[in-house]
């Protein structure tokens, strides 16, 4: 039994082996990279941009969204649960 994780171990070493050199290449890359800096405005910018077009996507597939359960329709609320 401990041959065979031994063995497979090594099959699983030599598949990734690939994907390990790759991220070799990622992180210095990714080094390289660090040294500029994004702008606090352009990431702010981008940010909004996303929020924007999430709202606008869930406006235009409202009717999806509510046939599948994942966006709230015209229920009441419960008068219990409301604060004085």
């Amino acid at each position: 039994m401990q041959r065979k994780a031994v063995r497979m171990l090594y099959v699983l070493r030599a598949l990734l082996a690939p994907f390990r050199s790759r991220s070799r290449e990622w992180t210095a890359a990714r080094r390289d990279a660090t040294k500029s800096s994004a702008s606090p405005f352009l990431i702010y910018v981008a940010v909004v941009l996303f929020l924007l077009l999430s709202i606008l996507a869930v406006d235009l597939h409202r009717d999806e969204l509510r046939a599948l359960g994942l966006v709230g329709g015209a229920e009441r609320i419960n008068p219990v649960f409301m604060a004085p």
